[in-house]
């Protein structure tokens, strides 16, 4: 457990653990975004608010993450690769 006080204290810990937060951020922030887009491309009529309106009303607002898994996973395991390289 002494690795992470001595990794935290280094300009490039502090900087590699920002970066990995702000992926996670950015993924966060726009999927919700892509999915609406997905279900844009997909529906014959309708604008990208009224299917906001749709999905959040039948399906609640958690269905915008609904797969959001494997992109949170892909940054962990882009994050970690580096970590260790």
């Amino acid at each position: 457990m002494d690795f992470w006080p001595e990794f935290l204290a280094s300009s490039w810990g502090k900087e590699f653990v920002a970066g990995g937060c702000g992926g996670i951020a950015g993924i966060m922030a726009g999927y919700p975004l892509d999915s609406i887009r997905v279900r844009q491309q997909s529906s014959p009529a309708g604008s990208a608010f009224s299917i906001l309106k749709n999905v959040v009303a039948k399906e609640g607002p958690f269905a915008l993450y609904r797969g959001m898994a494997a992109p949170l996973a892909s940054v962990t395991f882009q994050v970690t690769c580096s970590l260790f390289n």
